[in-house]
């Protein structure tokens, strides 16, 4: 039987990886039982990743959505996606991101739907077409960083400066889907 673990998603910027925010989110999943989501790309994607693919006897896996084309419909370059730390590649016939917020199929969609509670990490028009696209599905969420780097963003989530609140927000949301869906 598949191993049911939560899968905690973490969204953010493509090229900035914000490594003083998202290397300890990636180690704090990581060393509890659950699998890590990312978009498979740099940035922040790369360093939440390489965080928690270091910590030793972990449980989770990390997965990574793979787009495979751009806007144009051109082949990405394999050297891009998906970054070194992804354990599981999930390929996808999808742009890497949303050209508009509603356009019906990206790979934002599968980020989000796939994510049992969704960090989001500062980032530009994907990660906030992500926001947007968690609150459309009702997804448990958490804005994670400085909170000027969150001003355009909706303002329907809630907000941490401090990797405290994050854990307890993961905790608390873990526990709610664990009893929700039997998961072990």
């Amino acid at each position: 039987m598949i191993d049911r673990k939560p899968i905690i998603g973490v969204m953010g910027s493509h090229e900035n990886p914000w490594k003083d925010i998202s290397e300890p989110i990636g180690r704090m999943i990581a060393k509890h039982d659950y699998h890590l989501l990312t978009g498979a790309g740099g940035g922040v994607m790369e360093s939440v990743a390489r965080a928690f693919t270091e910590v030793k006897d972990r449980e989770g896996t990390s997965i990574g959505i793979v787009p495979t084309v751009d806007y144009n419909g051109a082949l990405l370059a394999r050297e891009e996606y998906p970054n070194h730390f992804i354990e599981l590649p999930i390929l996808t016939p999808l742009d890497t991101k949303a050209q508009g917020d509603s356009m019906p199929y990206s790979r934002n969609h599968v980020n989000i739907m796939t994510s049992h509670a969704i960090i989001f990490l500062p980032g530009s028009h994907g990660t906030k077409n992500e926001v947007s696209l968690a609150i459309s599905f009702n997804k448990p969420m958490i804005l994670f960083g400085p909170e000027e780097a969150f001003d355009k963003f909706p303002d329907a989530p809630i907000r941490a400066d401090d990797i405290n609140e994050v854990k307890e927000f993961l905790e608390h949301t873990v526990a709610k889907i664990r009893t929700d869906r039997g998961y072990t």
